[in-house]
């Protein structure tokens, strides 16, 4: 028998070091300097003298844990949601929403420049930031659902843990959604055959609230009744999901509202959480693309029109790609809705834009302009015939600053500049880093 060696983990030692926190990473952290190593200190603020714990010791850098405060910084609020330090849906309510958002801004520029070579200095600049109302934004959410020695929890996951943290009020939730908690989680406990709850998604959007309902067993009779009196009660369009999608109560017409335009989807498909955001992202858009009767546009990851239909409210013609068909038939659905509004001349495609293959499809036309909102996983692929298209102007809105920065170190690299950057205040409270640019053509 062969014996492999395995070596021995090395201990952390335990000491305690006294620092200042110079300033905040985008995560949230404060960052700290101790004999030219870079440490990490969680809830720490900049300007903050703290007593710190090592948690973790790598060569070039450090984690920590406060241990005492000897001052706080006036950038320091007090957490609006009592669950703050156990939930982990949000990482960041003790800091001000001026420095989350000027701490993200900065990663984004200093990540734009290292990675992609953008000559930008956001020094001597006021931070673009598109934001809105810091609690009480998000219309969408999924709620765990645990049984625990028979008791029912229903919320979101601990912090750095599987555990569910069982939650009565949400002041990150619409208040349509977090006034709903409460009366749901009463409903929900009344269930009899409780092992077969999933998890729960709610939707608040302009033509009402939603409850998609996952199960991994077929409900009772009497459980079914229970959950449809509790919909009709409320105002619920009620859907169960086992296998497949079924609607119990309430309308099956969902739609929110953009620009006057009416846009429809169904409860599984993807819509932005931020209403607020998102409009002000659309009319963003529009105002750098500066669109003209005779621009034609190309929008790529196009979904269900979010983009499209608000850009073929002015233009010649919108060219929408998505690699999902069932968003590319709600985009065309949505076009017909909307057409006494829409000037342009329409087209939807289905494409894998991960697949070069399959860009025939819309890389042998010319287009002026052009929109590409991707996953996190970016838009590499894309980005290389997009290049190709020569278009004047390029908005790239992203979810991942990782893959945007990467995309757009083959946009310079192939002459275009980035001219306008902004942090989207999408998740407020939260690490998550939502951005758009505006590239230009050089010359």
């Amino acid at each position: 028998m062969v014996n492999f060696y395995t070596p021995t983990k090395k201990k952390l030692t335990a000491q305690k070091l006294t620092v200042t926190i110079t300033n905040l990473d985008a995560f949230g952290q404060g960052v700290a300097n101790h004999k030219g190593k870079t440490i990490f200190v969680k809830s720490a603020l900049p300007d903050e003298i703290v007593d710190i714990q090592l948690t973790d010791d790598k060569k070039n850098y450090a984690k920590a844990k406060v241990i005492k405060y000897h001052n706080y910084s006036q950038q320091r609020v007090t957490p609006k949601c009592k669950y703050y330090t156990k939930c982990g849906g949000c990482e960041l309510q003790h800091i001000s929403s001026n420095l989350q958002q000027q701490a993200k801004y900065e990663a984004l520029i200093k990540l734009l420049q290292k990675e992609a070579g953008a000559e930008l200095d956001y020094k001597d600049n006021s931070p673009n930031i598109i934001a809105d109302q810091p609690y009480h934004y998000r219309r969408r959410a999924r709620l765990s659902i645990n049984l625990v020695k028979g008791e029912l929890l229903i919320g979101f996951r601990q912090a750095e843990s599987n555990q569910i943290i069982n939650i009565e009020h949400c002041p990150v939730l619409v208040e349509q959604l977090d006034k709903l908690l409460m009366p749901l989680q009463s409903c929900l406990r009344q269930i009899k055959q409780k092992k077969s709850l999933g998890h729960i998604e709610l939707i608040a959007v302009d033509s009402g609230i939603i409850l998609v309902l996952r199960h991994t067993m077929p409900l009772t009779e009497q459980d079914s009744i229970l959950l449809k009196k509790f919909a009709e009660a409320h105002n619920i369009s009620l859907y169960f999901h086992g296998h497949d999608l079924l609607h119990i109560s309430g309308t099956t017409e969902h739609y929110y509202l953009i620009n006057h335009l009416k846009l429809t989807f169904s409860p599984l498909d993807f819509i932005q959480v931020n209403s607020q955001i998102n409009q002000k992202m659309i009319d963003k858009a529009l105002e750098w693309l500066d669109i003209t009767s005779d621009d034609k546009i190309l929008d790529l990851f196009c979904g269900m029109g979010n983009f499209s239909l608000p850009m073929a409210i002015n233009s010649q013609s919108v060219t929408g790609i998505e690699g999902v068909d069932a968003l590319v038939e709600k985009a065309k659905i949505n076009t017909k809705l909307n057409k006494d509004k829409i000037v342009a001349k329409t087209q939807f495609f289905t494409c894998n834009l991960e697949d070069k293959q399959q860009f025939s499809i819309w890389n042998q036309s010319k287009f002026d302009k052009v929109l590409l909102d991707p996953a996190r996983a970016g838009a590499y692929n894309a980005t290389a015939e997009i290049v190709k298209i020569s278009p004047t102007k390029i908005v790239y809105i992203s979810c991942n600053p990782a893959t945007l920065a990467r995309d757009c170190k083959l946009f310079i690299e192939e002459g275009y500049n980035i001219v306008k950057v902004a942090i989207l205040d999408m998740f407020p409270q939260t690490k998550h880093i939502e951005s758009m640019l505006l590239l230009t053509k050089s010359g």
